[in-house]
């Protein structure tokens, strides 16, 4: 490949009139200048495009301002903190919701344990009121069976001595009547109860 001459690098005075010609379009010239030169177009072309034409691109624009960027490395740090707090503050009320319901459940814990000692002890003192009520009850109907069986054999003795007065009684009784009608017997006499008491 032949090296490049002076006349191929550098346009002819023809296409430098191309350049400061206001009814060519000067972008094309600028591109036609990078071609012949091998070279992509730069920035500066870019922009000399852009100056002719009046058009901007999105690579051309200027560059953010400092003070911008400073702030919105600011405002991303506030950002940060303030995420970095709330989650502290998020933690912070976890663990005291964790701490409240656990001192709710060891209290819970503890009148349950209270509750369940008194339920035990009240069961306690009842049953041992119940034996001792039972105990006084079986005393009480053991005493009260002894006296009624006291009582009837009280009741059984009685009955037995007035049988026996009463059979006494028949035997003096008959004996008189016996006496009694063999002396009406031996006088030939009729009772004069016997005469009442007749027809």
């Amino acid at each position: 490949m032949a090296a490049a001459t002076p006349e191929d690098r550098f346009p002819s005075s023809t296409s430098r009139t191309r350049i400061t010609d206001p009814t060519s379009p000067t972008p094309l010239v600028v591109q036609e200048l990078g071609e012949k030169l091998g070279t992509p177009a730069t920035d500066d072309s870019k922009l000399c495009m852009e100056a002719a034409t009046g058009e901007t691109s999105p690579s051309s624009t200027s560059l953010p301002d400092k003070n911008i960027v400073e702030g919105e490395n600011y405002r991303d740090r506030d950002e940060a903190l303030a995420k970095v707090n709330q989650e502290r503050t998020l933690s912070h009320i976890r663990a005291w919701e964790e701490n409240e319901k656990a001192k709710a459940a060891n209290k819970y814990n503890k009148t349950i344990a209270k509750i369940d000692s008194w339920e035990i002890a009240q069961k306690a003192a009842a049953e041992a009121n119940l034996k001792k009520a039972e105990e006084t009850l079986e005393r009480r109907k053991a005493a009260y069976v002894e006296k009624m069986r006291n009582q009837i054999s009280e009741v059984h003795k009685s009955a037995e001595e007035q049988r026996a007065v009463a059979e006494a009684r028949k035997g003096e009784e008959m004996v008189k009547a016996e006496e009694l009608a063999a002396r009406f017997r031996a006088q030939n006499h009729v009772p004069r109860k016997f005469l009442c008491f007749g027809p």
